[in-house]
């Protein structure tokens, strides 16, 4: 069954449909549409678009926190060493991370959970790594971990004066938006 028979309603939304889909590629659609028929949930274009830009929203409020918790993790690492400038700099977040753990006993802020980040370390890569390349966010599975999990997890190895704000940008992702309580995100 092509996308244009899943969605209900597409007769009334011919023109949107048609100008999202080339502009995003259908592949990416009939993802959100599985979302939505997993979740028993009917298949209308203002659901599939609502769907889509609250992916979108996870995934933007995502890369801010990521983007920062990288920028800190170097803060770290230079606050306490002689490395330079250009060589941490280059580094992607695995290898940032490993540096800190390698340094835990000499990093001095102390409203931050090394453990947590020890255990969680794989996930937070992965997570970077699926915000990095645009995926769906909603579909992210690591091991056993569902989204909601991984982005808990995340939460748990910021600054703990980040972790409020964090778990308030996820939770207002879904504002103005109409969504299935069964699909969004509450941390």
């Amino acid at each position: 069954m092509s996308l244009k028979e899943k969605i209900i309603d597409y007769n009334a939304y011919k023109n949107k449909v048609d100008y999202w889909i080339d502009l995003k590629g259908e592949k990416k659609y009939c993802e959100f549409i599985k979302i939505l028929e997993k979740n028993e949930i009917a298949v209308e274009w203002e659901r599939i678009d609502d769907l889509f830009r609250y992916d979108k929203r996870l995934l933007i409020n995502c890369f801010k926190y990521l983007s920062f918790y990288e920028e800190f993790l170097r803060a770290q690492i230079w606050n306490i060493s002689l490395t330079s400038y250009n060589k941490l700099a280059k580094k992607y977040l695995k290898g940032v991370i490993d540096e800190v753990i390698k340094n835990e006993n000499r990093i001095r802020y102390k409203d931050f959970n090394i453990r947590n980040l020890k255990k969680n370390q794989k996930e937070i890569n992965f997570l970077r790594n699926q915000v990095c390349h645009n995926e769906i966010i909603l579909n992210i599975v690591y091991g056993n971990k569902d989204v909601k999990k991984i982005l808990i997890d995340f939460k748990d190895c910021l600054p703990i004066p980040y972790q409020d704000g964090f778990c308030k940008n996820i939770n207002d992702c879904c504002k103005g938006l109409k969504l299935s309580k069964k699909i969004i995100i509450k941390l």
